[in-house]
């Protein structure tokens, strides 16, 4: 979320009017670089207002191809399905967990588990 206008011109006149800098940064609490970028700016291009956000790109990955190659190969590589899709593993990777798609193996038994059969296969001597 950006500063508004209103503020970043009380800022830049409070500078522009014989303050420092610092000063600003403590008055309308706003991070000194922040107050110094907003200067740099107003003093190179007479202007004041937040730049305006560029639209992100399209992702790469379709998600819902993707589901439907889980389906069709289930027992795919990560790294095969990334180079059917001209991605990287791991991309392929953080998609899959975004879609609830990943399962982790459990081990066959703990330690603890291993213990306690242990435990309850020696005799117990009395």
């Amino acid at each position: 979320m950006s500063y508004s206008v209103d503020l970043r011109v009380r800022v830049i006149n409070w500078v522009l009017n014989g303050k420092s800098r610092r000063s600003a940064s403590k008055v309308f609490e706003v991070h000194y670089n922040t107050v110094k970028v907003w200067v740099k700016k107003y003093k190179e291009t007479g202007e004041c207002i937040p730049q305006t956000r560029t639209p992100s790109t399209p992702r790469k990955l379709n998600l819902e191809a993707l589901r439907q190659d889980v389906q069709s190969a289930p027992d795919s590589f990560q790294s095969e399905r990334a180079s059917r899709f001209g991605v990287t593993q791991s991309t392929i990777s953080k998609a899959l967990v975004k879609m609830g798609l990943i399962r982790k193996k459990k081990r066959f038994s703990t330690r603890r588990q291993k213990n306690q059969k242990s435990l309850s296969a020696t005799p117990v001597k009395s």
